[in-house]
This record gives structure tokens, C-alpha cells and sequence, in this order.
């Protein structure tokens, strides 16, 4: 048993060195200058922070009545603003939290550009997103009709 352990071990360590596909070599330990070097503080930037965080939470709750919105009222003409609107925030709503996931896992001092080609492909994607929900909205029944229609069936 321990035989097995001091060989994985090895195996590790070994590993530890090696680069894998598309990384920036950090540095030992992953710290960057000395001991006696001062910790630069980040610029402030209101953007993000307890803001962002802030403006994400209140961006999920204002997606919940507006899911309900649509098939509470049977007055037809404020049906496509709804709609827009809930198509809009889902696909904000889902941008925001792909972002996190690409920030927490393809971190840019590790994957370097290939951080900011996941960046502009998700903003892509969710360019091209709102223009399917635009097109949806504007020449088929829109998001709340079909999802009636599909509960009906």
C-alpha cells in the first residue's frame, strides 16, 4: 500500500512541471515578485464588485414576475413588451453567469488570450441570441404564445 502511494506521488510531482495544452507558465507556488515586495491593490472599478453582484441579483428576481406576467394578464397588447423584456433579461441573465463560469475556470493568467476568444464568443453567442428572440417575437407568436400552446397540446 504504501509502495503504491510513494509511486503516485512521484507520478505527481512529475506531472506537476509539465505545461498543459494552451497555458501561460505561471511562476513556483504561484506567486508572482518577493516576500519584501509591497501587494499592488487593484485599480477600483465600481463595475464589478458588490455592484455587479448586486445588479446580478436584482436581474434574477425581476426575471420571476415577469415569467408569470404574460399568463396573469389576458390583455393582449401588453403581451410583445413582455415578452421582450423576458427575452432580453433571460439572455442577459445567462450571459452574466456563463461569464462567471469563464472567469472562475478559463482565469486569463492561466489561458492568457484564449480567456478573451471565450469572452468574444460568449458575447457572440448572445448577440446572436437576441437577434433569434427578436426574430421569434416579430414574425412567429413570441415566447409566453408558444409556451401556451405547448401547455395545451
Amino acid at each position: 500500500m504504501l509502495r503504491v502511494q510513494v509511486r503516485n506521488t512521484a507520478r505527481i510531482a512529475a506531472m506537476a512541471g509539465r505545461r498543459t495544452l494552451f497555458t501561460v507558465p505561471q511562476p513556483p507556488g504561484g506567486i508572482v515578485g518577493t516576500v519584501n515586495e509591497a501587494t499592488k491593490t487593484p485599480k477600483h472599478d465600481p463595475v464589478h464588485g458588490s455592484y455587479h453582484w448586486s445588479f446580478e441579483r436584482i436581474l434574477a428576481v425581476s426575471i420571476v414576475p415577469l415569467t408569470v406576467a404574460p399568463f396573469a394578464l389576458q390583455n393582449g397588447t401588453l403581451i410583445p413588451v413582455l415578452d421582450a423584456t423576458l427575452g432580453s433579461l433571460l439572455v442577459a441573465h445567462v450571459h452574466m453567469g456563463l461569464q462567471s463560469c469563464i472567469i472562475d475556470y478559463i482565469p486569463k493568467r492561466v489561458y492568457g488570450k484564449y480567456h478573451n476568444v471565450a469572452i468574444y464568443a460568449l458575447t457572440a453567442g448572445s448577440v446572436v441570441a437576441l437577434y433569434g428572440l427578436y426574430q421569434f417575437e416579430t414574425n412567429d407568436v413570441g415566447i409566453t404564445e408558444s409556451i401556451q400552446k405547448i401547455w395545451k397540446a
